[in-house]
């Protein structure tokens, strides 16, 4: 008896695993990861976004080895602090979502927080 219900078990979970595996396009159990699309604001969202964060305390120097251009790497933390983007103001931007942003004296940097990568530029 207990081997019947052992069989069957196994029975079960390897079916079980070709039904996952005729879920996934791919046919693996993960499906591959999609790059996001650009950030595109218009200009009243790019003024919005240097207006909202202007109000916050967050004022960094710009680091000395490092030139702001978008794509480029972002220094560590200890150089150059990222920060989320204010929270009413990711609610009226939604493509904000993702972002956190570092903020220079003539410009505001949006920062793309896993890559670590500038992705706008915004004065």
């Amino acid at each position: 008896m207990q081997r019947i219900i052992i069989a069957a078990l196994a029975i079960g979970l390897a079916g079980g695993s070709a039904i996952a595996r005729l879920h996934s396009p791919t046919g693996t159990v993960a499906d591959p990861i999609t790059t996001k699309p650009p950030l595109v604001l218009t200009e009243a969202q790019r003024q919005r976004v240097v207006a909202a964060v202007s109000k916050e305390d967050t004022l960094d120097k710009l680091p000395p080895d490092f030139q702001p251009a978008i794509g480029a790497k972002v220094p560590t933390q200890k150089k150059l602090a990222a920060h989320p983007l204010p929270r009413p103001l990711v609610y009226e931007i939604p493509a904000l979502k993702q972002y956190y942003y570092s903020r220079l004296p003539q410009r505001v940097l949006i920062i793309a927080p896993m890559k670590k990568e500038v992705v706008a530029i915004l004065s």
